[in-house]
């Protein structure tokens, strides 16, 4: 992939969170009837309309490798919840012809739409990366929300290949010019590496150079950037828990397969119990 096209897609993929570096996935279960005999379960939302089916959470980390004992626990929970449709995150990028190759290619969502298919159960995507910025455009200004994402964009390709500053200079320097097709309305903001510079410089003056930010801890005075966060995971919380609201009202046993940062702190119908290890 060429460089341009691997930083914008990093760009429009990337996470409102940092990664998780554990290797441990966990795994959240509520069927929606026993939530009160869940030993430290949150207690469940009280619905208007009793719910007739059941939510199950599973969160992932980001990987590859074949081998990681995720994907032999989420054929487990696939099982266990006895699914009828799996909501997972970013685009639909198909399968591959093994199981192995599927992960080797497309990873932890590669996967869950092998599964889905090997089993005949529906997979839909449940995030939307337009939706999410149309959001924020509606609360952040044009420079800091242009900044934002082009520091996670940055942190995104850095942890994704190791590119050295050459490397990450070269490629901010390509965003800059095609900004426009990532982050629409802020084309007059942020227009060259000086530009970009000096917003760096203004919105987080204590922090180190921005090519080394990536997998280090956010800065204090990065408070811009955490706000931003705070709100991509209020509104993403509230879409879920609408969508499976409405699935496990309908019947339905949802499986939610998503990044660990991304799980919900107390969803409506979900209890959180630790999976074993």
């Amino acid at each position: 992939m060429k460089l341009a096209a691997l930083f914008l897609a990093s760009a429009l993929l990337l996470p409102a969170a940092r990664a998780f570096a554990q290797s441990q996935p966990l795994a959240f279960v509520a069927p929606a009837a026993d939530l009160q005999e869940l030993t430290g379960c949150y207690p469940a939302a009280q619905a208007a309309t009793p719910a007739k089916g059941s939510v199950t959470y599973f969160g992932v980390v980001n990987t590859h490798d074949a081998t990681h004992e995720q994907f032999a626990r989420l054929r487990q929970v696939l099982t266990t919840s006895q699914a009828t449709v799996i909501l997972y995150e970013k685009p639909d990028m198909g399968v591959d012809s093994t199981e192995a190759a599927t992960i080797a290619h497309l990873g932890e969502s590669g996967y869950v739409r092998f599964l889905a298919q090997q089993r005949g159960i529906r997979a839909e995507r449940f995030d939307d990366k337009v939706a999410e910025y149309d959001y924020l455009r509606t609360r952040v200004e044009p420079a800091q929300l242009k900044l934002y994402y082009l520091l996670r964009a940055s942190e995104r390709l850095h942890q994704n290949t190791g590119a050295s500053k050459k490397v990450l200079v070269a490629a901010m320097q390509q965003l800059l010019r095609n900004s426009a097709s990532f982050a629409p309305g802020t084309e007059q903001v942020i227009r060259t590496m000086r530009e970009f510079e000096e917003a760096y410089q203004q919105f987080c003056p204590a922090s180190g150079a921005w090519w080394q930010r990536a997998g280090a801890t956010a800065h204090p005075a990065e408070a811009f950037m955490q706000t931003i966060d705070d709100s991509l995971r209020a509104f993403r919380a509230e879409r879920l828990a609408q969508q499976v609201t409405e699935k496990v009202r309908a019947g339905e046993r949802v499986l939610v397969v998503l990044d660990r940062s991304h799980l919900p702190a107390s969803p409506t119908y979900v209890a959180i119990m630790p999976a074993s290890h």
